[in-house]
């Protein structure tokens, strides 16, 4: 089972088995995705619905997923993620990811490989680069 809340800071919060992802829109075409724990398909496509509803909203998007307490991804949904990217290519002006640990990296690499994107996707090992492409919320 899925749990959806939203926080008080506006985010969205999807939790289930041990992995949660929480959703901010820190400014117009901008999507933040935080993910801890361990996604063993649990979410089925839960999570990346929630990408595809900020698409519908406004395109190109740019998206930052913070992957630095991820601890592990199922093969099935490397898989899903990265047919994600080779589909929706055109609405993302750039994908921006922060990796934590080598298995992450090298499933995010991986996924950048097969899904074709090209330079879409750029990974970051240090929290503070990442954190100054990442802007600042509107106010």
């Amino acid at each position: 089972m899925v749990n959806r809340e939203t926080l008080a800071d506006g985010a969205t919060r999807l939790s289930s088995g041990g992995c949660a992802f929480v959703y901010k829109r820190p400014r117009a075409g901008v999507l933040h995705v935080a993910i801890a724990g361990d996604d063993a398909g649990q979410f089925g496509t839960t999570t990346l619905d929630e990408i595809i509803a900020a698409i519908q909203r406004e395109h190109p998007l740019e998206l930052f997923i913070d992957a630095r307490e991820a601890v592990g991804v199922a093969v099935s949904v490397s898989d899903d993620w990265t047919r994600f990217f080779a589909t929706h290519r055109a609405s993302f002006s750039r994908v921006h990811v922060l990796v934590g640990s080598k298995v992450v990296y090298l499933t995010v690499a991986i996924a950048q490989h097969l899904s074709r994107t090209g330079n879409l996707i750029q990974i970051y090992s240090d929290p503070e680069i990442f954190e100054q492409r990442l802007p600042a919320p509107s106010r």
